[in-house]
């Protein structure tokens, strides 16, 4: 590989990287190293006289295989050696030259082949298919490919890695096809941002898949159905119409809507063996009932395993599987804000809850922009659709709240929340993060001890930005005192 493999603006970006710094050469002395000026008289060069396996550990060590390249220009012993390297990184390099290194990669293949073109450089889908067709062909263990800048429109083939077994591209707006009657068969990891490829169309090829991340679905549908996936992401760009998976291994799922789902949404789900689990989707559920409009902006359900008490695991079996001395905990996560007026008003918060089939979980998390607003009678409606929950954690926003809504305000006329029963055995704890004390919040506070009979901690964390008055503070000591074997943790 040639020493001038970058152009200006490649250099000025290696400068900043320390990986590729090292494979720099300083203008003055770039001349004397091709050969232009005459070398200074030196003493013996032992350290060329190791073998080739004592050089290859130096040259791996330099991180890059342009600094690798450049070690040749030193003496004629270590001309070539960069490319019989375990791993080679090429980091803001132009295509060009890496079309020339890829040629002079020796064989067997490198465990790592990590390429990264910087924004500058705009490339055709076919001068893309191309390099994926090279780097195939040097198939690899581990493949990495990030182009930042552009890339025309076009479709980009994805070429048949027979034995690479973890691929990660980043290529900004990509569709990928596949070669007709291709497969990969060793491939266990794959890594798409910034691109699409059909889940449905690449599953069947790849046997042994283990880690699929699409972190740019351009479809409108999600099929993925596999026997071998452990570990599955994706971030979907399109309004969802029908997700349909069926991963039977899956131990890890993340699944984003960023767009939202239809309202002819459809949604069929078998991961029987999952343990930590993410569904994120964007609602535009709004409600007029509490006075002033409140937009439900997203909806995050999660799962995870939470390790066992001691008294829990002594009721159990003295020989049990790992997963025995876990109990799954699912986390319901709504955000919602008043004076949104977009959205869809035919559709309840009930009914966004519930066309997800969001049903076993212990923990609802609120995250309110209220502006000010009385949030009490909204709190208790979530609540109300949630009666079986054991945590309660309401987050306000401390940077609108101090807004205060003006007199005889719609959102505080119904005052029949305040009198509310409801029905919470289960609830055992309340935190409200940013917190002031102000009346409506005292009378929350008094609606929710009242309620759940086995409340055992409240948590108030009251907000940096707003100190709660001296009055408030002495109300909410007195109500606690009504309720002594509730531990009460404040914080100012």
């Amino acid at each position: 590989m040639a020493a001038g493999v970058a152009c200006d603006f490649c250099r000025e970006d290696q400068l900043e990287m320390e990986c590729c710094r090292g494979g720099l050469l300083p203008r003055s002395a770039a001349a004397v190293l091709a050969g232009l000026l005459p070398l200074p008289d030196c003493e013996e060069d032992r350290i060329s006289a190791l073998p080739d396996d004592m050089l290859l550990q130096i040259l791996a060590r330099l991180g890059c295989a342009r600094a690798a390249a450049h070690t040749g220009l030193l003496a004629r012993r270590w001309r070539g050696l960069w490319a019989r390297l375990p791993e080679l990184t090429f980091h803001r390099i132009a295509p060009a030259p890496l079309d020339t290194a890829l040629a002079m990669v020796a064989r067997p293949a490198p465990s790592l082949l990590d390429i990264h073109f910087f924004n500058h450089h705009e490339f055709e889908p076919a001068r893309v298919s191309s390099l994926l067709r090279a780097a195939a062909a040097l198939a690899p263990a581990e493949f990495v490919l990030h182009v930042t800048g552009g890339i025309q429109p076009g479709p980009v083939e994805l070429p048949c890695f027979n034995r690479t077994t973890s691929i990660k591209l980043d290529l900004f707006c990509v569709c990928f096809t596949l070669p007709p009657g291709g497969g990969f068969p060793a491939l266990e990891s794959l890594h798409l941002e910034n691109g699409h490829i059909d889940g449905a169309d690449m599953l069947p090829l790849c046997p042994r898949l283990r880690k699929l991340w699409a972190l740019d679905w351009k479809s409108d549908s999600v099929v993925l159905h596999s026997e071998a996936l452990e570990d599955l992401a994706v971030y979907a760009t399109r309004q969802i119409r029908h997700i349909d998976i069926v991963a039977p291994a899956v131990k890890k799922l993340y699944l984003v809507a960023h767009y939202g789902v239809r309202k002819e949404f459809s949604l069929s789900f078998s991961a029987p063996a999952v343990e930590d689990l993410t569904w994120k989707c964007e609602t535009k559920a709004i409600s007029y009932r509490f006075g002033v409009i409140w937009r439900m902006w997203s909806l995050t359900f999660s799962t995870f395993l939470q390790p066992l008490g001691n008294n829990q695991l002594a009721n159990n079996s003295e020989i049990m599987p790992s997963q025995a001395q876990h109990r799954r905990v699912g986390v319901l996560s709504l955000n919602l804000e008043t004076n949104v007026y977009s959205g869809d008003a035919a559709m309840t918060f009930e009914q966004e809850i519930h066309r997800f089939q969001v049903t076993d979980f212990s923990i609802l998390e609120l995250d309110l922009t209220q502006r000010g607003h009385v949030y009490g009678a909204i709190v208790l409606h979530l609540i109300g659709l949630c009666t079986s929950i054991q945590k309660l954690k309401v987050t306000l926003d401390e940077y609108t709240m101090g807004d205060a809504c003006f007199a005889d305000c719609l959102c505080d006329q119904p005052n029949n929340w305040r009198s509310q029963s409801i029905s919470l055995n289960d609830l055992n704890e309340v935190e409200i993060q940013c917190c002031r004390g102000q009346d409506h919040e005292v009378d929350l506070l008094k609606v929710l001890l009242r309620c759940a009979t086995g409340l055992e901690r409240v948590t108030l964390r009251f907000s940096r930005k707003h100190p709660p008055s001296d009055r408030g503070l002495a109300e909410i000591d007195g109500i606690l005192k009504a309720y002594p074997y509730v531990k009460c943790n404040i914080y100012h």
